[in-house]
């Protein structure tokens, strides 16, 4: 039973990080927002938005997982998946530093949670 609950932390501490890391984006985005000007202020306020909003899910996620409820496991594959075209399309678009991370962390968690017994 043991390699299972080291799978369960090793899987919510990733979740973890995928979330304090879009918090991080969406405040910088934020700040850039405010100090800066876009050309669409409501749009760029939106996305920074939707990264403070999904960093705080990934934690409540990891936050539960880490506790072994077995609800927290579907959302968290779903986000994981949804991930894999977003670093994909970084990909494509030439944005290494940015997308190979995505697609490590996606796919890391991925295994991990998707190892871990309820």
């Amino acid at each position: 039973m043991e390699p299972a609950i080291t799978a369960v932390r090793r899987g919510a501490v990733l979740l973890a990080v995928e979330g304090v890391a879009l918090l991080v984006v969406g405040i910088a985005v934020a700040i850039a927002t405010a100090a800066g000007s876009p050309q669409n202020r409501g749009l760029s306020f939106g996305i920074a938005g939707f990264a403070v909003a999904a960093g705080v899910v990934l934690l409540l996620l990891a936050r539960a997982v880490d506790r072994r409820q077995g609800w927290a496991r579907s959302p968290a594959v779903v986000l994981q998946l949804l991930a894999l075209p977003s670093g994909i399309g970084f990909l494509q678009g030439g944005h290494w530093g940015v997308g190979v991370p995505i697609l490590v962390f996606a796919v890391a968690t991925l295994l991990h949670v998707m190892r871990a017994e309820s």
